[in-house]
């Protein structure tokens, strides 16, 4: 009876284990850096290898004030002209997979 116990305690662990795991499978990660031209290069995609091709980005100042809206590439990148003022990037992949990068974070 202990050894019934104890393997259904182990089945039970490892299941809870599994869906933790996969819960975390896939966050979406978005990082960007800025080029030698002066230009902002983004890259976006998930934690579990899935891409970000044609999803959205939006580029906005700190007070909120939209700066461009677009989205990601075949190479799930999207490079576009440093704004002259704060920024915050945006990886919107849906309602419950999004990524921000600000701009202050640039250089680190």
């Amino acid at each position: 009876m202990q050894t019934v116990v104890a393997r259904m305690a182990v089945l039970a662990l490892s299941l809870w284990l599994a869906s933790q795991g996969a819960a975390l499978a896939h966050d979406p990660i978005l990082s960007c850096f800025e080029n030698k031209a002066g230009a902002i290069t983004c890259e976006a995609g998930y934690s579990d290898g899935a891409p970000s091709a044609g999803q959205a980005i939006r580029v906005s100042q700190t007070n909120k004030r939209l700066i461009l809206e677009n989205k990601f590439g075949k190479d799930s990148s999207f490079t576009f002209k440093r704004p002259d003022v704060p920024f915050i990037v945006e990886f919107i992949g849906d309602t419950s997979h999004r990524a921000t990068f600000d701009s202050e974070d640039l250089g680190q």
